[in-house]
């Protein structure tokens, strides 16, 4: 006797079934055969991981960058400070070479009226000294009068300076106050053994100094007026 089965029909399932198994083989089957694709992937990471390296080592880069350009900039100031210093030295010494020269000259002006005093008696004027000035037609003009007699006594008088020079063929004469801007130079002197006067003097442009005329008045009437001549070029020498 035969049996009759009953089986439930469910053709939705079963379509499912077929659809996703077929979705699993076709990606199977395009994972297999597309390696090509994945290569590309893998190398697209590969690359990007290589950027970031990269950059990380640019990023490294730019900041020792910075870092030396700023040392460079440190250095730079310290060599001109350097320099600077080095101006400052040099014009320094330059100024003692010139002062030493300076007391150099004076030392020997003054031994040579140390010595020429040993001759001489009474009143004189010893030396006369010119030194031109930075500023141009400026001079320093010193005047030495000394006085050798027995005893302590003083001598008095006033003195008197005049230049004398061309201009162009015509013979001129300029006291010392019109030659300077002191106003309160006094040319008066009472001293016993030694006097100096010295005064900055600026000539007018047009002027050719030859000589500078030193003359003296004692206050004592018994003594005689002194009068002496020094040729310019030989004192300013």
């Amino acid at each position: 006797m035969s049996r009759l089965v009953v089986k439930s029909h469910r053709p939705l399932q079963l379509a499912v079934a077929i659809v996703a198994l077929s979705s699993i083989i076709a990606v199977i089957t395009w994972l297999l055969l597309d390696t090509s694709h994945w290569s590309y992937i893998y190398n697209r990471l590969g690359k990007n991981h290589d950027q970031k390296m990269l950059w990380e080592v640019n990023k490294e880069l730019k900041k020792e960058n910075t870092d030396l350009q700023e040392r460079v900039v440190m250095l730079e100031r310290s060599t001109e400070l350097d320099k600077q210093t080095a101006v400052l030295l040099q014009n320094e010494l330059t100024s003692l070479q010139d002062e030493i020269s300076r007391l150099k000259r004076e030392l020997e002006f003054y031994q040579g009226v140390m010595d020429d005093t040993r001759e001489s008696s009474g009143l004189q004027v010893q030396g006369l000294h010119i030194t031109p000035l930075s500023r141009e037609r400026s001079y320093h003009l010193s005047v030495v009068l000394t006085h050798v007699a027995k005893g302590d006594m003083f001598t008095e008088g006033v003195m008197d300076i005049t230049i004398e020079g061309t201009v162009g063929k015509t013979v001129r004469k300029l006291k010392l106050k019109e030659l300077i801007s002191d106003e309160a130079l006094d040319l008066s002197f009472k001293f016993k053994n030694f006097k100096r006067f010295g005064s900055n003097i600026t000539l007018p442009l047009e002027l050719v100094p030859q000589k500078v005329i030193v003359e003296i008045q004692p206050k004592d009437k018994k003594q005689a007026n002194i009068r002496k001549v020094f040729d310019w070029q030989t004192a300013a020498s």
